[in-house]
């Protein structure tokens, strides 16, 4: 029992003996300790290699009198341009390692199609635009009702009509009396009979002269006060509709002109649809102005005549009652008539009284005219015109949009520097396809850059946000002056480029530095070291 005691203290004594011995060793070899603790960790030191392409290794922060220092890499905001339209690289403005400023053209996508949709989409916009003015001025003329001139005329053409039933109401008569004399034995009293429905045929044809005067007046008075504004707007209309089709026919032409590739009529065919295009569109455009400029002297000469031979003619029926009057006079002493002319005379009484029927539909139709003119539009026919108001300026609405489209299309297919910077890639050539999104350039913004270095948990106390920091570089012999911006708020491991295990194993904290650099000195990727002056921390 004795001996196992033994053993059992001198065991004891051996094992504390050991660890007051690797005590005192780690103790005097801190960096033994590290090492320790990384292989416990699972870390390997045969991991950890340097190569010249890799960034700039870790330095553990270094204390020299009252200064404190650390090392990193230079950095700069990268910015990734893409595309958001697709298409064919025609031009590239920029290559790698140029200056741009912000709105810099970069490079441009092939817009030849974008360009003819949009000539195409103005066409459509300016013939939805004329049907719309079109639309409009009817609902206003609708809602206005006639002037005093359309009363003027309609009234002038009932008048007319009634002259013209009263004509064929005698003409009927005539034919009954003709028909009669015709069956009469004394050829004197049909002779009568005759020139007596003569005579009122000429008083029915100077009614009828009279009417057309009064007509002819109302015409004269339409010229002397020109053109409506409806009937202007309509004509402008008809003018804005061929200008769009000469438009679309020009545009035709421009398409098959430019690319074969992209379609349209063979060239002679769009050529001679554009001039008929043209010579349709100057053709209208002549009535509309002759519309605006009112009614011209020959016009004015025109209706003066008219009315003058209106008069004419109404002193020529006057004429013919005076001639009807002496022909009765005459009929007195006729001869006698044959039966052979009774067929004929029934057949002028058939005819006759067909020409009643069409005068009684013309004077109704006038008669409705005039009713018509005067009561106005009806609520369903302004109804009517409102619905189709509304359709053409949806119409319009519809080809405004599809044009904003296309002009944002065409805004897309440049693509311009979004930032100020240097350009460090270019990834597409001229000719090749861009996708919308996929990158196109890359861009750096190297008036200011950063610097991030990692300082150890117990030198943290030494750095403070706002201070002042000097940044060397081993390619130029001067300091650079830049200024803390961000301490991180939580601690982590070295980065894994450090030089040596042990310094893997400290808490650090990531430290960035600001620096401005108007004459872009500093270069992504470059090493730097940063010197903390202790004095500037409170």
């Amino acid at each position: 029992m004795n001996e196992k005691v033994k053993i059992i203290i001198g065991v004891t004594g051996i094992i504390v003996v050991a660890i007051a011995i690797g005590w005192i060793y780690y103790a005097l070899n801190p960096s033994a300790w590290d090492s320790f603790i990384a292989d416990m960790s699972g870390e390997s030191t045969s991991s950890v290699t340097a190569s010249s392409s890799a960034p700039r290794p870790f330095i553990n922060p270094v204390r020299t009198s009252g200064t404190l220092t650390a090392s990193g890499n230079i950095e700069a905001e990268e910015v990734l341009v893409a595309a958001e339209l697709g298409g064919r690289i025609t031009e590239l403005a920029t290559n790698e390692g140029d200056d741009v400023q912000a709105g810099d053209l970069l490079l441009q996508i092939d817009r030849r199609a974008l360009l003819a949709q949009q000539e195409s989409a103005k066409a459509n916009v300016a013939q939805a635009q004329g049907a719309l003015a079109a639309a409009q001025a009817q609902l206003d003329a609708a809602r206005s009702g006639a002037t005093a001139e359309e009363i003027a005329a309609a009234e002038a053409a009932v008048v007319a009509a009634e002259g013209s039933l009263a004509a064929a109401q005698a003409a009927v008569t005539q034919a009954e009396v003709s028909a009669d004399s015709a069956r009469t034995i004394k050829a004197s009293e049909s002779a009568v009979a005759a020139a007596e429905a003569t005579l009122a045929q000429a008083q029915s044809a100077v009614d009828l002269a009279n009417a057309n005067l009064a007509a002819a007046n109302a015409q004269l008075e339409g010229t002397l006060a020109g053109a409506r504004p409806e009937e202007i707007a309509h004509y402008q209309y008809l003018v804005n509709q061929a200008q769009s089709e000469f438009l679309l026919a020009e545009n035709i032409h421009f398409v098959d002109y430019i690319d074969k590739d992209i379609g349209g009529w063979p060239e002679e065919r769009a050529r001679y649809q554009r001039e008929s295009a043209r010579n349709a569109r100057d053709a209208i455009q002549a009535q509309l102005d002759l519309l605006k400029a009112g009614a011209s002297e020959s016009e004015l000469a025109t209706a003066y005549a008219g009315v003058a031979a209106a008069q004419a003619q109404v002193n020529m029926a006057k004429a013919g009652v005076s001639a009807a009057e002496a022909a009765l006079a005459e009929a007195q002493a006729s001869p006698e008539t044959t039966q052979d002319s009774v067929a004929a005379a029934e057949a002028g009484i058939t005819a006759a009284e067909a020409q009643v029927k069409v005068a009684e539909g013309q004077l109704a139709q006038a008669h409705a005219q005039l009713d018509r003119l005067r009561a106005g539009a009806t609520p369903e026919e302004i109804a009517a015109l409102e619905a189709q108001v509304a359709q053409a300026q949806a119409a319009v609405q519809s080809a405004e949009a599809l044009l904003s489209a296309l002009d944002i299309q065409l805004e897309q297919s440049i693509v311009e520097a979004p930032v100020s910077g240097v350009v460090l890639q270019r990834l597409l050539q001229v000719g090749e396809l861009a996708s919308p999104g996929a990158p196109l350039f890359t861009l750096a913004n190297l008036d200011e850059v950063t610097l991030t270095v990692y300082v150890p948990e117990a030198e943290l106390g030494r750095v403070a946000l706002g201070q002042e920091a000097e940044v060397l570089v081993d390619a130029y012999d001067q300091s650079f002056p830049g200024e803390v911006v961000h301490i991180a708020s939580q601690a982590e491991f070295t980065p894994k480029n450090v030089q040596t295990q042990e310094e893997r194993v400290h808490m650090v904290f990531a430290v960035k530095i600001r620096l401005d650099n108007p004459e872009h000195l500093l270069k992504p990727g470059m090493p730097a070291d940063a010197v903390f002056a202790a004095d500037q921390v409170s």
